[in-house]
């Protein structure tokens, strides 16, 4: 932003944000493609907003207005391209903090880090040596403690059969190298297919005690835990507000950058609550009293409907007390689909379109845009 007569950073967030929304895209040296989000998505209204979609091996930002009765009520504005703006990036998991996207390559081998509003991005060196049947799980948080809230990518590696993580590592963005953390003797487990989600700084996961098979008395076999990337390890079990049971379905996702919601669908019934916390942070946890959406899926679908549990990646809508769940259509493993459940109990769903990949789920998360540094 070189052209600006003034320093960005040393304004208060909300008026550089002001002035960066009114600067031209061709000032700008966008990750995404040349289309601008504009000042409707750095400024949203209460009606609309943006969400990070990965579809297809592909991430965009896509613009929602669940008020929208006419038109399609999602939009694609924008697309993830490489570094080098030759769109060859296929791309695994995705995952959001604060408006720092961190995106997995396919084949595990690149990291790409980008904060999409400000074009500034960094790729990572991964720095390990794949296996085929390696499967890795990654988040990205801030260490709170130091005055540029330093970013940190943390990665974990998870081996079929094996009941304990192999290697703990973490990426600091200060000293732009890796180092091997001393937590791998955890008494838990988080399945390699858990989409861990970032509030705070701090990334939250469902996860199931070690020796869930044979618990001991008065302990919880399923559970919330945290990775606080200030300290750097886990912390204690936090409790659900229901009761698990193996093949129900847990997913988490971002409100607001505050809170936490939580999907669980049951597998017998196909009874669907969303429940919010009141407060959360790394070693305490508190729900709101009650449910934020309670529907049976079984009563809105011509064929009931269970949501994947690899996936059912969702968010909500306060205002409209409404979820967006996304999943493959039922009737067809290669259409792409959005299921929008109301309070109410009534249920649109939204075309995202044919997909050539029968097995890759679209995924979503919040997206909030940020001036944040990639340091």
């Amino acid at each position: 932003m070189s052209n600006l007569p003034i320093n960005l950073t040393d304004l208060p967030t909300e008026l550089a944000e002001e002035i960066l929304s009114k600067v031209p895209v061709t000032s700008m040296r966008s990750s995404f493609a040349k289309k601008h989000l504009g000042r409707q998505a750095t400024l949203a209204s209460a009606r609309e907003f943006v969400v990070v979609m990965m579809m297809d091996f592909r991430v965009y930002l896509m613009r929602v207005n669940l008020h929208n009765e006419v038109e399609s009520c999602m939009n694609r504005e924008s697309k993830l391209s490489s570094l080098d703006g030759s769109d060859q990036i296929h791309v695994s998991q995705v995952f959001h903090c604060e408006g720092i996207l961190l995106c997995i390559a396919e084949d595990n081998t690149r990291i790409l880090v980008c904060n999409p509003f400000s074009g500034q991005s960094r790729l990572i060196e991964a720095t390990h040596n794949f296996y085929r049947l390696d499967r890795y799980l990654y988040a990205l948080g801030y260490d709170k403690s130091t005055s540029n809230q330093s970013l940190k990518v943390l990665r974990f590696i998870d081996y079929p059969g094996i009941d304990s993580f192999l290697e703990f590592k973490i990426y600091d963005f200060s000293s732009d190298s890796w180092r091997v953390l001393d937590v791998a003797n955890t008494d838990f487990k988080i399945y390699y297919y858990s989409r861990g989600d970032s509030l705070k700084g701090d990334t939250y996961w469902f996860a199931e005690d070690k020796y869930s098979d044979t618990p001991e008395e008065g302990r919880d076999p399923f559970f919330l835990v945290c990775f606080d990337f200030t300290r750097e390890c886990f912390g204690p079990r936090l409790p659900l507000p229901f009761d698990w049971f193996l093949e129900d379905i847990v997913s988490l996702s971002s409100v607001r950058e505050e809170q936490l919601a939580v999907l669980f669908q049951r597998e017998d019934t196909l009874q669907m609550e969303i429940w919010v916390t009141s407060k959360i942070e790394p070693n305490t946890v508190s729900w709101s009293s009650k449910v934020f959406l309670q529907v049976n899926m079984k009563t809105l679908l011509p064929c009931c409907l269970l949501f994947l549990v690899t996936h059912a990646s969702f968010f909500i809508d306060e205002e409209k007390k409404v979820a967006v769940v996304f999943d493959k259509d039922i009737y067809s493993a290669t259409r792409n689909k959005a299921y929008i459940v109301e309070k109410d109990g009534s249920l649109k769903q939204e075309d995202l379109g044919e997909s050539p990949y029968a097995l890759s789920i679209p995924l979503v998360c919040s997206y909030v845009p940020s001036l944040r540094q990639l340091n």
